[in-house]
């Protein structure tokens, strides 16, 4: 995860407290963006003190990680006999994601943020990481039995499947049917599947 709390130990009105806020903070996210994170508006919106927020968070990035990384998961990728199906759930997984309100208003002010702030940057750099690698791995497999190519390129074919659902979805304003998602996986399949 992009960023730690500073309490170490856990108990439950710790826990409560933390979701209340980080609940705070997606709702904001979800209505207004990213510009809307501040101490200040995220204290009104969850009812704590600006003195308990920095009590868990070393400031607003800190914060903004903490939530942002928990917008999603990272992925788990079934490793059965096909891989196909297993590629389709975890893309159609990330398709949701991609196309969730949260990510909509968010994604496009938080590219920009991590140009510039080394907190979103860093959280940024672990979002993605901690995302994409189950699905090198679940391909790299692939290779190594042979159910696709040597040689086959595993962070391009991820790049092939992923790079349209994002494009989709920030250069286009368009969400991505189950469908297309099966086209993507099974075009990208294709390059790479034994003759």
């Amino acid at each position: 995860m992009a960023t730690a709390t500073k309490q170490t130990t856990r108990d439950p009105r710790l826990e409560r407290t933390q979701a209340t806020v980080i609940s705070a903070v997606r709702r904001l996210l979800q209505a207004e963006g990213i510009g809307s994170i501040t101490f200040a508006r995220v204290s009104r919106e969850a009812g704590v003190s600006r003195t308990t927020l920095y009590r868990h968070w070393d400031g607003p990035s800190d914060l903004l990680a903490d939530a942002w990384a928990r917008v999603a998961p990272p992925n788990e990728v079934a490793c059965t006999a096909d891989l196909r199906a297993d590629l389709v759930e975890v893309f159609l997984g990330v398709r949701d994601i991609i196309d969730s309100a949260t990510l909509r208003r968010s994604l496009p002010a938080l590219l920009a943020a991590a140009q510039d702030d080394p907190v979103i940057t860093r959280m940024h750099a672990e979002f993605v990481r901690d995302r994409r690698q189950p699905i090198v791995d679940r391909i790299e497999h692939a290779v190594r039995v042979g159910d696709l190519v040597a040689g086959t390129d595993p962070d391009l074919l991820v790049d092939l499947i992923s790079g349209p659902l994002f494009y989709r979805q920030l250069m286009r304003r368009l969400d991505t049917t189950d469908e297309r998602v099966v086209a993507l996986v099974d075009a990208a399949l294709a390059l790479a599947r034994p003759t």
